[in-house]
Parts: structure tokens; sequence; C-alpha cells
């Protein structure tokens, strides 16, 4: 006689016990915990970012004070914007792949801690050369943790891009707007060049034991990851099966020249708001307030900041943004002479915001239309020629302001940008670029097209 039927119906009975045993009330309590944990990774991934970017920029009201402290003039002050800024671009070129091939907590850490001695060091800064080198490290470190620290957010955050691209926006944007306040609020005590300096290197290496403790090791070991990218040095994801080539060799490269044109000119006054604003400001609002001083030179960043978390869409920015920005500049060149803080503040706001439209569309342009397997060359070099143009102008115009004066220089500074953003203005309405995918900031670009929605040639 045969056993199978007989073994076949002892064994039945298992098979229908065995997922009963599987459900567990244990098994519905970790998920809840990992999500706990990873929000605590996420808010302390953008506090960490945040701090870095306003450590970065707690000089700008203080200028004032350190050409007097320092023994230099306008050109030593940009010099030691400067040095931070140029820093900055050699580290996002060095280290562009570090969040693809390192731990992100040890990179962390150690832009946490670089950042911390290096701010520390301003405080007790007795030359020019010292402050330069200290801010020098400073941009590495910033650079650092850029990547990294947007590498974390897409790790957290899989499948949302946006998401990723606003709170990386938040995060370094509103840090570099944050910084001059917190930093003129800072120097209202007794000792207006030590202590906001060594009070946000205590925020950064008090982060350190935290970031160790709520970030472990083994969960930032970096990891391929597919979808859009967020990074303020990286190129947005594409998938090269699902798009063809750019029509022409022509449009890829006009792109990519009005891309890296408006970054220039935006960014010079970025960094003019960052080294010699605060010396002007101050003249126009008759004004030694520090705190009110850093708040007016914020304005510009604040608001271009604000401006691209909104999703814009449509040819008329670029052109638009520019236009607002040259007609903002001519406003801040006769600022000094109608002597108003409102008409400064407006004008401040106005200029902000059409720097946030215009690099936007211009950026998403230029990144659409290049070949998705060239995205990184060229995004890098976006970013090269955009950080230069708040580098270059600013020592320029601090070199005019020791033989002319402050209050001339700015006048041919505002002048020569607006006609540079109003030349640009009139080239972009005239030849418009390809249309590009809506996008919550200038880091992030959507998913690629499905099929059947192209892009018009």
């Amino acid at each position: 006689m045969r056993n199978a039927p007989p073994r076949h119906s002892r064994r039945s009975p298992v098979m229908r016990v065995d997922p009963t045993m599987l459900s567990t009330p244990s098994r519905s309590r970790p998920p809840a915990s990992r999500d706990m944990r990873r929000h605590m990774r996420i808010v302390l991934t953008v506090i960490a970012l945040f701090t870095l970017l306003v450590s970065a920029n707690l000089s700008t009201p203080l200028y004032p004070l350190l050409q007097d402290a320092l023994g230099i003039e306008a050109v030593g002050t940009t010099v030691a914007f400067s040095s931070y800024v140029l820093a900055l671009i050699v580290g996002l070129l060095l280290f562009r792949r570090v969040a693809d091939t390192a731990n992100r907590r040890t990179v962390l850490v150690a832009s946490l801690i670089a950042a911390a001695l290096s701010t520390a060091a301003l405080a007790c800064a007795p030359t020019l050369g010292w402050f330069s080198v200290a801010r020098a490290v400073q941009g590495v470190a910033v650079a650092c943790a850029t990547g990294i620290g947007s590498g974390a957010l897409r790790a957290l955050l899989p499948g949302r891009p946006s998401v990723v691209g606003r709170l990386t926006l938040l995060a370094t944007s509103g840090g570099v707007a944050a910084g001059p306040v917190v930093g003129g609020v800072l120097s209202t005590g007794s000792n207006p060049l030590v202590l906001p300096y060594l009070s946000v290197a205590t925020v950064l290496i008090a982060l350190v034991p935290i970031v160790l403790v709520v970030a472990p090791h083994a969960a930032c070991a970096p990891a391929p990851l597919n979808g859009a990218i967020a990074l303020p040095d990286a190129p947005p994801s594409a998938r090269t099966s699902d798009r063809p080539f750019p029509p022409g060799a022509a449009t890829q490269h006009r792109t990519f020249r009005v891309a890296a044109a408006t970054g220039f000119l935006s960014f010079a006054v970025f960094g003019f708001c960052l080294s010699l604003a605060p010396t002007h400001f101050a003249a126009i609002a008759q004004t030694e307030s520090r705190p009110l001083i850093g708040a007016l030179a914020a304005i510009v960043l604040g608001s271009s900041a604000l401006v691209q978390i909104i999703p814009l869409s449509g040819r008329w920015r670029l052109p638009s943004g520019l236009a607002a920005l040259a007609v903002a500049l001519i406003g801040l060149a006769a600022a000094g002479s109608v002597g108003s803080v409102w008409f400064l503040v407006v004008t401040c706001a106005v200029a902000g915001v059409g720097q946030g439209i215009a690099f936007q569309a211009a950026f998403t342009a230029a990144t659409a239309a290049v070949d998705p397997r060239h995205h990184a060359s060229t995004v890098s070099a976006i970013y090269t020629v955009t950080y230069l143009g708040s580098a270059l102008p600013v020592i320029a115009l601090g070199i005019l302001t020791d033989r002319i004066g402050l209050f001339h220089s700015v006048t041919v500074f505002a002048i020569v940008i607006a006609a540079g953003c109003a030349a640009l203005a009139i080239t972009a309405a005239a030849r418009p670029s390809a249309p590009v995918p809506v996008s919550g900031s200038v880091l992030t670009r959507r998913a690629p097209r499905e099929h059947g929605d192209r892009p018009r040639q």
C-alpha cells in the first residue's frame, strides 16, 4: 500500500498553522520606531546643514569692525570673503563624489568638527591671512557637508525628490540668509568679534555627539540611489535610454552659456550683499546697529530662497527675472542718493525675487537640454562659473572702492551688473529656450518623462 496520502494529510495541518505563527505583536513596533528615527535623522541633517551655512556667513555684519581689528580696507574685506567662496568651489570640484563613496556620518561629523574649529579660529584671528585660511576651511567643510547632507536626505526620503530639493534649499539658502542676522544679533554683546563665532562653534561641536547617537554608522553607508538628485553640486538623475540626445549642439551650448552668465551676474549681487553691502547699507540707514545691518544684507538672500520654493513654470521666468534684477540694481545704485531705508528694503527684495526666478529658470533649462550622460560635468561647470561670480566681481569692487570710495564704486558696480542682466534678458526673450519641467527648486528636477511626453523642438 502507498503511504503518500497519509503523509500528505499530516503535513497539511502544519502548513495551515505556519502563517499564524508569523503574526506576532513585536512585528508592528519596529516600523514605528524606525520611522521615528528616520524623521529624527531628517531633522538633524537639515539642522546641521543650516548651522554650517550660518557659521560661514556670520561675518557679514562684522566686516566694518573687522576692518579696524585687522587693519584692512575694502579690498581686504573682499579677499576675506572670497577666500571662503574660492575654497567652496575647489571643494565642490574635488569632493563631488564623496557622497557616493564615503560613509555619510563620517564625512558629516568631520565637516562639523572642521567648521567648528575654523569658526572658533575666526574669533582670535590676528591677521587677514589667519582669517582667510579659517574662512577657506569653512568653505571646504561646507562643500563636503552639502553633498553628504543632500545624499542623506535622498536616502531618507526615497522617491520624493521635490521634498528633498525644498529641504536642501531651506537648509542651505536659509542658512546663508540667516547668517548675517545671527551674526548681527550675537555681536551686540561685550565681545562683538568673539561671541558670534564661539557661540556658533559651540553649536556645531554639540551636534557631533547627537549625530553619532541618532545616525548609526551602518545605516549611513553609501548605496546606489535611483531617482532625481537634489544636490547643489551634482546633476539631476535621468535614464539615458528614455531620452534622445539634444537636437543640436548649438541649443545645448546656448543654454549652458545663458545659465552660466545668469549665475555669474546674479551671484555677484550675493557676493556684494555678503561683503561690502553692510558698510554701504549702514551709511544709507544712518545706523550702526549690526542686527539691522545684518537683516538688510539678508533681504536679497532670503527673498531669493523663498521664491525658489514656489513651483513656477513658463518661458517668461528667465527674461522677467533678469529684468526685475536689472531694475532692482538701478534702484540700488540710486539708494544712496534717495537715502530711504524703505526704498532700500524694497529694492533688495525685488533683487532677490528676480535673482531666484532667473537662476531657477536658467539652471533647469540647462540641465534639461544637456545629454544626460554629461550632466555631471555640465552642472559642475555651471556652479563653478556661478560661484566665481560671487568672488571675482566683488574683489574688483573692493579694489575700486579703495580708489574712488564705496558710494561711487557701488553705483558703478550696480550699473554694470544691471546692464549685463538687461542684455541677457533681451537675449533670452528674443530666443526662448525649450520648456523644462516644473521644479520646486533649482536643485531638483522631475523624474524622466513617460512615453508620449516629449519636449517640443
